[in-house]
């Protein structure tokens, strides 16, 4: 008998491999379709890189040209450098389609970086290509001219560049609005720049100085002035801005030279109705020696009213401003003029103009023409006062403020008769030899009557601000405010003490040192 083996039975053989993939390893469909989208995409991108590549290679050697065809040294000039970039500028805007909401982002990082590095052109052009990119949003422009206006301009200890810097950021809300006409908000920020920082800020006397000075010589500038550092670039922007139609401004033209140019003349009937000239209200007014800011400022808050008011402020603010404005612009006036008084005829009288008759006859006739500013101004500005607070004068404490301010106008028509005779009475003497003969003495009178007469009104509206109640103690800031009454008595003093002096001496004129008028 055969015996049977135990052992288990050999492995079947292994199957054949099958050269076709487990369905684990098959790629869905929706996979396969990425990965060619990814590859798409890899190459449409790569290809863009290299062409803006290309390009602005291209575009560099054309500034790169540009920039060795030039002197350097003699070419450099505070606006050559915007001249060519100006591709560079506008060629993202031209090519970048949607990507230029991320480059508007980076840009305005940089921006904030190279102002904090101090680099003030780079900035600039980080500006311009920002208002490029976004042209129709106008935060951009509000937010951009406020770093030029107010903090860029910080940055240098020369005025005249603090000026400069503040014109720019006018000069960037106005290329603003050619791109949002109408647009509140815009034209509300401009006239807070004529208003705020030009005629308010802590330089506001030489600001409001320079601005006159650069009205009545627009002559000097045209489209060949070589715009060769910070005052002509200046001077340029002036022009631009008082031309502009809403301002109803035209350049007097010399009759001599035909030089266009010799300050400006406003038509303006509804402004000007209550003008004492003698003229009617729609003929021009002449401003040879240039205008108040507060004069553009009122202009540009009468706009924002009718474009429909700004977003940011509400309607009892912005309807105030324009009369504010009106207010400031008498005001200024009446403080150029005492100015201008104790220049000439203080204690450091200005000798260059005392001895130029043409130039001491333009300035006397300037104050002629501020004494008709006042009166023709401070009755329109009670007036706009008024209508104002016949709408708001029920909120809270407008009625109180505005009041305030309608009081303070009407002081200033006698502060500046009294100035203005003072003045006149001063013209004569010097031209006279400085003789007191009896003409000169009853005009020095007559001022002193008047300055005691223009006192009562100026230490009301003190009152009206700081009232003085029996037993309680005076506000400490009354004083700031009375000093301007008091300095109206001093002219008084000063004008007394120099009756009292005998013929042939020299009387003390230190007293034209007081300001009777804020500044």
């Amino acid at each position: 008998m055969t015996q049977q083996s135990t052992s288990s039975p050999p492995p079947p053989p292994p199957a054949p491999r099958s050269s076709a993939p487990s369905v684990a390893s098959v790629p869905s469909r929706s996979a396969m379709l990425w990965r060619s989208q990814t590859r798409r995409d890899q190459l449409f991108f790569g290809v863009l890189a290299g062409v803006l590549l290309v390009i602005s290679a291209i575009v560099q050697n054309q500034m790169r040209s540009a920039r060795n065809g030039w002197n350097l040294v003699k070419d450099q000039t505070p606006e050559s450098e915007k001249t060519y970039r100006a591709i560079a500028i506008n060629f993202p805007r031209l090519t970048l389609g949607g990507f230029r909401g991320i480059l508007s982002t980076v840009l305005w990082q940089q921006a904030e970086e190279d102002k904090n590095e101090r680099r003030w052109v780079d900035l600039e052009t980080k500006y311009d290509m920002i208002g490029t990119l976004q042209p129709y949003f106008t935060s951009v422009y509000v937010f951009h001219s406020w770093n030029l206006a107010y903090n860029l301009s910080a940055q240098w200890a020369e005025s005249d560049s603090k000026y400069k810097w503040i014109l720019d950021g006018l000069a960037y809300l106005y290329k603003g609005e050619d791109y949002n006409p109408g647009s509140a908000d815009l034209i509300y920020e401009e006239g807070n720049l004529y208003a705020m920082k030009l005629g308010g800020g802590y330089e506001r006397a030489f600001f409001r100085q320079h601005w006159r000075d650069d009205i009545s010589r627009l002559y000097e500038f045209n489209e060949r002035t070589a715009l060769t550092k910070d005052s002509t670039v200046a001077l340029k922007h002036v022009h631009d801005f008082v031309i502009r139609p809403y301002f109803h401004a035209e350049l007097i033209v010399d009759p001599d030279t035909q030089e266009a140019g010799r300050g400006i003349r406003i038509t303006d009937p509804d402004l000007f109705s209550k003008r004492t000239d003698g003229k009617k209200a729609s003929e021009p007014m002449d401003f040879p020696l240039g205008l108040s800011p507060f004069y553009f400022a009122y202009v540009e808050y009468t706009r924002s009213v009718a474009a429909g008011l700004p977003s940011t402020t509400g309607a009892q603010v912005v309807n105030s401003r324009a009369p504010m404005a009106l207010r400031q612009w008498v005001m200024d006036d009446v403080y150029y003029m005492g100015q201008t008084m104790n220049d000439l005829f203080g204690n450091k009288p200005n000798e260059k103009i005392l001895n130029d008759k043409v130039k001491f006859a333009a300035k006397t006739h300037d104050m002629d023409l501020l004494y008709r500013n006042v009166h023709t101004m401070a009755p329109k500005t009670i007036e706009k006062f008024n209508d104002y607070l016949g709408v708001w004068g029920k909120v809270g404490f407008v009625e109180s403020t505005h009041r305030k301010h309608v009081v303070q106008t009407e002081a200033m028509i006698p502060i500046i008769n009294a100035e203005k005779k003072m003045f006149d009475t001063l013209v004569q003497w010097h031209v006279g030899g400085r003789k007191m003969t009896p003409e000169i003495i009853n005009g020095l009178k007559e001022a002193d009557r008047l300055y005691q007469e223009a006192y009562k009104p100026t230490i009301k509206w003190v009152d009206s601000l700081y009232p003085v109640v029996p037993g309680e103690m005076a506000n400490p800031d009354r004083a700031d405010t009375e000093k301007y009454a008091n300095a109206l008595l001093i002219r008084s003093k000063g004008i007394q003490a120099w009756l009292s002096l005998p013929p042939d001496q020299k009387p003390d004129m230190t007293f034209l040192e007081e300001e009777v008028v804020e500044k």
